[in-house]
């Protein structure tokens, strides 16, 4: 299900990929069993759990999915204030470690995505490009895993005059602990980089994050105040002095199944997310945000599978 965020959000952020999920514990705890030798490690860091700032998008969006002939189709209409976009997705499984996607635009744009998992154990390598716009758009992405250790590298451009490598890395250590770096590359050498760290002491989450190249920091804690509600906050400061931001938040699922979330932010912002099933096979996300100046927008985003 489809969740909601500004495109001009007011919340403290962290830096574009590095995170460190709630479930990273979870990781240091799964070591590689005689039955499964990849557990899923966390494929990136973050500094707070996704009811801080979850969900994409304010857009007002339709989905529709269903299964042909055995194979995933979906697709999508999305309105933005008057402009309208609309695509459709053909999702194909090959064998058991090998995927195929291929989406169409209202342009008449063409969009492919290759995902292999069985080269080498743990490794998956994910190709994303539009064959028409092959240098520009092709980007291969590169996710191993083995026992507490995750590995990410992609390339974005990769056939273009400036081609940028994401890399991090997580490492599980102890039982309920977890640690992890991230770096951006291009031509110009490094241009961006941050380190983490998470624990969890009973059902208290802590995180902390230096970021953007270290001069930010990013501290969050995380518990679970009943079987159905999560709380969480999280505090941003530059090191330098100044420029602090707050935001906290809690959701909660109610009695119909549906959930309910809330979050404030010091910058001067409320932002609610409704979400549930409305009908059989129809799910539905609203979300509002208001500022202290009055200001305010809403999305409403419907997926409904057949």
């Amino acid at each position: 299900m489809q969740g909601c965020v500004s495109t001009r959000d007011p919340f403290p952020t962290v830096p574009r990929r590095l995170s460190l999920p709630s479930d990273v514990p979870n990781l240091a705890r799964a070591r590689s069993p005689p039955t499964d030798p990849r557990p899923s490690p966390p494929s990136r860091l973050r500094s707070h759990p996704d009811i801080l700032s979850g969900g994409i998008s304010y857009d007002n969006k339709f989905n529709v999915s269903s299964k042909v002939s055995g194979q995933n189709v979906k697709a999508d209409v999305v309105f933005k204030g008057k402009d309208a976009t609309g695509s459709a997705t053909a999702s194909y499984a090959v064998d058991k470690d090998f995927t195929a996607d291929l989406t169409l635009n209202e342009k008449g744009d063409v969009k492919t995505v290759l995902a292999h998992a069985g080269l080498v154990d743990g490794l998956k390598t994910t190709v994303t490009a539009e064959p028409m716009k092959l240098a520009k758009t092709l980007k291969i992405a590169n996710a191993y895993r083995h026992g507490a250790l995750g590995v990410k590298a992609d390339v974005a451009g990769a056939l273009g005059e400036a081609p940028k490598v994401d890399a991090s890395a997580l490492v599980g250590v102890g039982d309920s602990s977890v640690v992890g770096a991230e770096a951006t590359f291009n031509k110009g050498g490094v241009t961006g980089y941050a380190i983490g760290a998470q624990t969890k002491v009973n059902d208290v989450t802590l995180a902390a994050i230096l970021a953007d190249k270290a001069t930010k920091l990013k501290v969050s804690a995380s518990t679970k105040l009943d079987d159905v509600t999560v709380a969480a906050a999280e505090l941003t400061a530059a090191l330098a002095g100044g420029d602090e931001k707050l935001v906290a938040g809690a959701s909660t699922k109610l009695d119909n199944g549906h959930t309910l979330r809330l979050v404030m932010s010091s910058v001067g912002s409320v932002q609610c997310t409704y979400a549930g099933e409305v009908s059989k096979g129809l799910n539905a996300t609203a979300c509002a945000q208001l500022y202290t100046d009055y200001r305010y927008k809403y999305g409403v985003q419907l997926n409904y599978k057949m």
